[in-house]
């Protein structure tokens, strides 16, 4: 597989997609990173790296930044990394597709680059969350790709996120939900209760609405709602998990006495592990499902090992026969679920990281 990780996006770019890349090629010497960028930026870089022969660049001038409008940066910097590697993939000298740059522009990228599977009206971005039974995980989606959703587009983000679920985390029959202020079904919004009917036509084990703690309780597997909300929710997440840390180690550090500094001592493992649970490096990067082709949208803020670990996401998602899995299911959907595509582009309405 040859793996496109777009060098200049980020905050730590270059310097983090370039050891990242490293990273990924020593460990997986079969396949091939191509990094898109400025090689001016890159080469000294890769220079001091001393990386594996399955390591390239690819040149491109131009850099979509993170406070740049999605759509409108990814029309007029046609020589920028983020383009660049869109196309690559497009054109078939590469296999998948990681940014941690705008995520906006990374959604425009695969709209305006790759296009939609047949029948998909917006492609969402999938976050999976860790889960308190089994050591599962639940999905959201969508994360941040659209701001505004219809009734359809919350019930197809459902079809492809139990679909994802089941090719990539091996769940029989996942259970799905919409993410709501309560479980009663009077609760929620027109949008979260029209697209609830919907989906309790479906063949999909519906279970109702659920609230934002059970993403992580793992008695659904997949949770939807619009990419406002669904991006709320995954930054407030991020933010408590690593207070939680933060806060125990502050008050056994200033506060705690000789036998709590032992029990700290005692507990170095667990929450070590801990902290592996709620970082999201540990899951490299989030799929956005619903393109003709694999991207990966990495943290903004991804180190060289999350960098790693999204590529490892993207190489998954390209060998495992997801996206013909996605076009079967969403095909399938139309019986009860009929798509309607005019209107207002979807690149119009792109969250932005």
């Amino acid at each position: 597989m040859r793996l496109v990780l777009d060098a200049m996006g980020g905050d730590l770019a270059p310097d983090a997609p370039v050891e990242g890349a490293v990273l990924f090629a020593r460990a997986h010497p079969d396949h091939e990173v191509i990094l898109v960028g400025d090689t001016a930026r890159i080469g000294p870089l890769l220079g001091k790296a001393r990386p594996p022969t399955n390591v390239r660049v690819h040149h491109a001038s131009e850099v979509v930044e993170m406070d740049d409008h999605a759509s409108t940066a990814f029309r007029r910097k046609r020589d920028s990394s983020l383009r660049v590697g869109f196309e690559l993939v497009r054109d078939g000298q590469g296999d998948a597709l990681v940014s941690a740059g705008n995520s906006g522009a990374v959604m425009a990228g695969g709209l305006l680059t790759l296009g939609r599977l047949p029948g998909v009206e917006r492609p969402a971005i999938a976050t999976l969350f860790p889960a308190l039974k089994g050591g599962g995980r639940c999905l959201l989606l969508d994360a941040g790709a659209n701001v505004d959703c219809k009734p359809s587009h919350l019930a197809q983000f459902a079809v492809m996120g139990e679909a994802y679920v089941r090719v990539r985390q091996g769940v029989a029959r996942p259970r799905v939900a919409v993410l709501s202020n309560g479980e009663e079904p009077s609760k929620g919004t027109p949008l979260t209760r029209e697209a609830s009917d919907l989906l309790r036509q479906s063949d999909l084990d519906f279970a109702g609405y659920v609230e934002g703690k059970d993403l992580f309780s793992g008695d659904v597997q997949v949770v939807v709602t619009d990419g406002f909300t669904g991006n709320v929710v995954l930054k407030t997440s991020e933010g408590v998990g690593m207070g939680v840390i933060g806060l125990l180690r502050q008050a056994i550090e200033k506060r705690g006495g000789l036998s709590e500094k032992l029990g700290a001592l005692l507990l170095q493992k667990a929450l070590a592990g801990l902290r592996r649970v709620v970082d999201y490096a540990e899951y490299g990067g989030a799929p956005l499902l619903g393109i003709r082709g694999v991207g990966i949208v990495a943290h903004g803020r991804s180190s060289p090992r999350a960098l790693h670990n999204a590529l490892g996401a993207a190489l998954a998602a390209a060998q495992g026969g997801l996206q013909e899995e996605l076009t079967r299911c969403i095909e399938k959907a139309g019986v009860w679920l009929p798509t309607h595509q005019r209107g207002k582009r979807a690149t119009d309405e792109v969250v932005s990281d």
